[in-house]
Order: structure tokens, then C-alpha cells, then sequence
């Protein structure tokens, strides 16, 4: 059956996705795949939510239980519904977001690359990307390309009066920094710098036509500009008060941030915001002169309201697709079991056979050929089924 394990900004303080989404979910979900019953598992891990979507047996579920700790346990039906909402946007803390839509087929790709993704979890994440398909054509949800970076820079417009005048200092090039230069360029910013903490941003900044800041330079970048934006997946933080008050001292996560002197800091507001689970900054930031810091908590207070009709049709599209994806299950599931029961009969009554005609050594090298031959005659139709 289809399990979910799910921790979410709307069940969870973001203080435990954070823990989950270092190495505490990566040992329970190491833990979990290495149980007995489960035949496949997917993680889904982002800025506001960590999920590990299981296949298993029922006779998995004492042990999935046990392991589970805070993480809230869906089942069957319930578990696709739910994926399918995430997908689709509809569970994320900005509704309608279309980044969603790339972590989860990251995350399938991810599990299918590493040989964890059973035949049940590749079909049931491809219909979930379908279904976020057909509710994006049907209702317009998540073609507005709302985001968390776009509602982010929505609040900072309150300190921030001039983006044409404004520089951004993203922290980050990973795959989560993609929608931040886009976002900045509509709102009309021009001085675009960047800053990769793992040293790994120039194909990033040739891609999307920004300067890249290394060693000294990002201590006088941070120092200068009027916004930085943490966007980066690394694990630990990036951004300390000690860039922004010209100490910055050599950290463990980004050699590029070296002593370099005193650097002049200009006496205005400033707004960092904080996009990183786990943080890329740290809290202590709040509390220097002139800056505001905007996290994930505070952006998810201020997360706006869907129009209520749009929302209430794609939750049904969802729930018509995750209930004809539970059908097609059901339905596949008897004919795959008939299917095997057959050959299994016919197997034993065939090694049955064998064992009365030939000896002993010979009757099991031929119960291990026809074993063998059983399992491959039926592993692509179930497979395919």
C-alpha cells in the first residue's frame, strides 16, 4: 500500500522542519527503507514541508509506526489525495506556487536514479504531476506564477520603496535560487550580485546574466546592498551578523567570506530574507541596526487567500484523480495476484513432480531453475500492471 509520513508548515513549527530536513529525516528514512515489508520509498523535502512516501506491506505498519515519531502517518487513498494537493500546490504555504511541481519530479527522479522508487511510487508521483497538469488547465491554478520569493518581496515592498534603485545580494544558486532572479527583474531591480556559498555559482550567474561575488568581494557586496535574499541548500547558515557589521570572520560553510578589514557600512535599512530550511540566516541578523528579516515563519502570517472558488475546484479535481488512482489499483491488484497465484500453483506442482522422478541433488538444481525462471516470467507483466 501507498504510506505517507508528512510534516508540513501547517502541522509542524518550522523550528521541526528544519530538524527534519537535516539528518534526522535523512537516518529515519534510511531506517525506514532498510525495513522489512517496504519495497520502495521517495522523499520529498522542501522550504516548508518533509515527506517520505513509502510502498509497503501491512505487515510493515508496526514498525512504520514505531519509527514515525512527530511525522503524521497517511494511508491508500488518503496519501495519494495528499500528494496529489501537494503537487498541485494546494498544500504549500503560497497556494497555487509552481516550484512545488519541480521538487516533487526532482524527487522522483532522485528516488528512480537511486533504484528506491518502486513501480507503485514512479506511478503514483506521475500521476500526481499529471493531475497538477489538468488543474492548472482547468483552473488557471499556478499560472500566476505566485511564489514564496514573489510573496517575500510583496512584504519587504513596505521598507523597500525603490526596486528599480535597489541591490540584491542573492545567497544561493541552488535549485531553489532559480526563481529569485526572474522575480527581481519583474519588480524592475537591475543590480543583480550573487553569491554562491558553496563556490559552485558561475554557470549559475552566466545562465542568468548576473555578477558572481567571490572571496573578499562578498563581504563588500553584503555590506552595500540594500536587500539579500538566502535561497541556498546548504545546511548550515550562511549569512551571520558578522558579514553584514564588516567583522566577517572565515566560517565553516563559506570559505569565499575571509577577513578583509573594516568595510564601510552604510547607515540605511536593509532586509534580508531568509528562504533556507534548514536557516541560511541567522536570527541574530534581526537584532543589528536597520535590518528587518523576513523568514519562513513570518512569510507564512501574511500568505494570501486563493479565491476560494478556484481553490474548491482543483481540490476536487484532486480528489476525483486520487480516488481514480485508488480504482485503477484495485482493480490491477486481484489480476496481478491471480496472475502469480496461477504460476505459483503450476511452479509447485511442477517441483512436486521433479522431486518424485530424480534425485535429490538433481530435483533441487532443478527447483532452483524453474524458481528462477518463474520470477522472471512474471516480473515484467507485474511490473507493467
Amino acid at each position: 500500500m501507498l504510506l505517507c509520513l508528512t510534516a508540513s508548515h501547517r502541522t509542524h513549527d518550522f523550528d521541526v522542519l528544519e530538524r527534519l530536513s537535516t539528518t534526522s529525516g535523512t537516518v529515519l528514512a534510511q531506517k525506514l527503507l532498510a525495513s522489512d515489508g517496504v519495497a520502495g520509498e521517495i522523499v520529498l523535502s522542501t522550504c516548508n514541508r518533509f515527506e517520505i512516501y513509502l510502498d509497503a506491506a501491512s505487515a510493515a505498519l508496526p514498525v512504520v509506526h514505531g519509527l514515525r515519531g512527530d511525522l503524521v502517518l497517511l494511508q491508500g487513498e488518503e496519501a495519494a489525495r495528499h500528494l496529489f494537493g501537494v503537487a498541485t500546490g494546494l498544500e504549500s504555504v503560497v497556494i497555487g506556487e509552481p516550484e512545488i511541481a519541480g521538487q516533487v519530479r526532482r524527487a522522483l527522479n532522485h528516488a528512480e536514479s537511486t533504484g528506491s522508487a518502486s513501480p507503485l511510487l514512479q506511478r503514483v508521483f506521475s500521476d500526481a504531476l499529471q493531475t497538477r497538469r489538468a488543474v492548472r488547465s482547468r483552473t488557471g491554478l499556478g499560472s500566476q506564477r505566485p511564489s514564496l520569493i514573489r510573496l517575500a518581496l510583496d512584504l519587504a515592498s513596505h521598507r523597500v520603496t525603490d526596486w528599480t534603485n535597489t541591490r540584491v545580494l542573492p545567497a544561493g544558486t541552488g535549485r531553489y535560487a532559480a526563481a529569485c532572479p526572474e522575480a527581481l527583474r519583474d519588480r524592475g531591480v537591475a543590480e543583480i550580485i550573487v553569491w554562491s556559498p558553496s563556490g559552485r555559482g558561475q554557470d549559475f550567474a552566466v545562465r542568468h546574466g548576473l555578477t558572481l561575488a567571490t572571496g573578499h568581494a562578498v563581504a563588500v557586496a553584503a555590506a552595500r546592498v540594500d536587500v539579500i535574499v538566502g535561497c541556498s541548500v546548504s545546511p548550515d547558515v550562511v549569512v551571520r551578523p558578522e558579514l553584514l557589521d564588516s567583522s566577517c570572520p572565515v566560517t565553516s560553510s563559506a570559505a569565499a567570506q575571509c577577513p578583509i578589514g573594516q568595510v564601510e557600512v552604510h547607515p540605511r535599512r536593509r532586509v534580508i530574507i531568509d528562504l533556507g530550511l534548514p536557516r541560511n540566516v541567522d536570527p541574530r541578523v534581526a537584532d543589528l541596526p536597520g535590518v528587518a528579516l523576513l523568514d519562513l515563519e513570518a512569510i507564512k502570517l501574511h500568505a494570501p487567500l486563493q479565491h476560494l472558488a478556484v481553490t474548491d475546484d482543483a481540490q476536487a479535481l484532486v480528489r476525483d484523480a486520487a480516488a481514480a488512482h485508488a480504482d485503477d489499483a484495485s482493480a490491477v491488484g486481484p489480476a496481478v495476484s491471480a496472475l502469480r497465484a496461477q504460476v505459483g500453483d503450476a511452479l509447485e506442482a511442477e517441483i512436486a513432480r521433479v522431486h518424485r522422478r530424480y534425485d535429490t541433488e538433481t530435483a533441487e538444481k532443478a527447483e532452483a531453475a524453474l524458481r528462477h525462471f518463474a520470477g522472471v516470467l512474471l516480473h515484467r507483466p507485474s511490473v507493467r500492471a
